[in-house]
């Protein structure tokens, strides 16, 4: 997703003639179907794919499971709206979208959670990208998706203790991964004095 202006009206008359042929090229492809957003609708649409993946990732990752294993899982549920409480929260905080029409609307607990639940059905089989990361070892995106959350609420003045002790379990999962895949690896005679 690129930020291209709804309108060719909207760019700079300091833009060069060539960003602007391709900018109406691209938006007038029917086989690209690309649509124009502003850059406020842009980090909207972010912050959605952000809360949701927020969700998903973590507590894929911690119960193992494929996203649809968190769909009718009472506890699940419990634990995911904690979890959208303060993610909704400190979205509709963020002052650059201050005074955006319909921000509470779309960023509503109840309307993520529905956003949520749409996903993890539409990609039930689908195994997360923390979850594989945590699987093979790897780093996860931890800090890109509840620490992102974190981050933000703090400079707002809220406390995200939800999101902080997800993203903490997340990385101890992972660190408890790697350490165990590090014993298993053969050490070399040459390797030990």
């Amino acid at each position: 997703m690129a930020i291209i202006p709804r309108n060719i009206e909207e760019i700079k008359p300091a833009s060069a003639p060539s960003a602007l042929y391709l900018l109406r090229t691209l938006t007038r492809s029917p086989v690209l179907a690309a649509v124009g957003f502003s850059p406020t609708d842009l980090l909207q649409l972010q912050l959605e794919k952000l809360a949701v993946n927020a969700i998903i990732n973590p507590l894929t990752a911690l119960y193992n499971c494929v996203n649809g294993g968190l769909l009718r899982q009472p506890s699940i549920s419990r634990v995911m709206r904690l979890l959208l409480a303060e993610i909704s929260l400190v979205i509709k905080s963020l002052p650059e979208l201050q005074g955006v029409p319909n921000l509470s609307v779309r960023f509503d607990i109840k309307r993520l959670e529905g956003e949520v639940i749409g996903i993890a059905t539409k990609t039930a089989v689908n195994r997360s990208s923390t979850l594989e990361d945590v699987r093979r070892g790897g780093p996860t995106e931890m800090e890109y998706l509840t620490g992102y959350i974190v981050r933000r609420g703090e400079q707002v003045g809220l406390q995200c203790v939800m999101n902080y002790m997800m993203k903490h379990l997340v990385l101890a999962k992972e660190k408890m991964r790697r350490d165990r895949r590090q014993r298993l690896l053969p050490i070399d005679k040459d390797d030990v004095d």
